[in-house]
C-alpha cells in the first residue's frame, strides 16, 4: 500500500481569490507553481521520515532504516496538479501505523530489522524475529505520521505557496503570456 497526498488547483481557491491582481489566464503559472512545490516538498517528507516519533514505546525517533523509505518519495503531475507519494508497500504501516492483533510482519524482514538496527549476529536476528514479530502482532504499532502531520501539511503548503507566488510573478512580468 502506497501512501499519498493530492494536491490541485481546488485547493488553493482561496490564495488565486487573495491575489490583488488579475489571473485570468494565469492558470497555468499557478499549476506550474503547485508542479515545483511539490518536487521541493520531497525534501520536506524526507525531512520529516528522519524525525518521525518512534512506533512503539521502545522505538527510536525516526522512520529511517536502511534509507529505501526516505528514498520512496516520488512526485506524480498531473494536468490540473499533482501528488506526493511513496511507493515502498510499507508505507502504509509507517503513516498509519499497525492494529494491535493483526497479522505479523514478516520474519525475514524483522530478521534484517534486528541485525542492522539491533547489531545482533545473523544467528541472534533470527531468534529474536519471532518474538519481536509476535509483540508488534499483539502491540501493533503507533503511526508515525511523516505525511499526515499538521507540522508537515503545513510545510509542504509552506513551499508550494511560494513557488505559486513566484510563477505567478513571473507570468505577471512577462505580460501574461504563459
Amino acid at each position: 500500500m502506497s501512501v499519498g497526498r493530492k494536491l490541485s488547483l481546488k485547493d488553493f481557491r482561496q490564495y488565486v481569490k487573495k491575489l490583488n491582481k488579475n489571473l485570468t489566464g494565469h492558470e497555468g503559472a499557478v499549476v506550474r507553481g503547485v508542479h515545483s512545490g511539490l518536487y521541493r516538498a520531497i525534501t520536506v517528507v524526507q525531512r520529516a521520515a528522519e524525525q518521525a516519533p518512534p512506533a512503539s514505546p521502545n522505538g527510536s525517533v525516526g522512520a529511517v532504516n536502511t534509507g529505501a523509505y526516505r528514498q520512496a518519495w516520488q512526485v506524480e503531475t498531473t494536468r490540473y496538479g499533482g501528488r506526493i507519494w511513496n511507493s515502498k508497500a510499507y508505507s502504509g504501516v509507517i503513516e498509519y501505523g499497525r492494529r494491535a492483533g493483526s497479522k505479523a510482519p514478516p520474519y525475514r524482514e524483522i530478521e534484517l530489522w534486528a541485525r542492522r538496527k539491533l547489531g545482533l549476529s545473523a544467528e541472534e536476528a533470527k531468534r529474536a524475529s519471532y518474538p519481536i514479530a509476535k509483540a508488534i502482532a499483539k502491540r501493533g504499532l503507533s503511526a508515525r505520521k511523516v505525511l499526515t502531520s499538521s507540522r508537515t501539511e503545513s510545510e509542504i503548503l509552506r513551499v508550494v505557496m511560494e513557488e505559486i507566488k513566484r510563477e505567478v510573478k513571473e507570468a505577471l512580468k512577462r505580460g501574461g503570456n504563459l
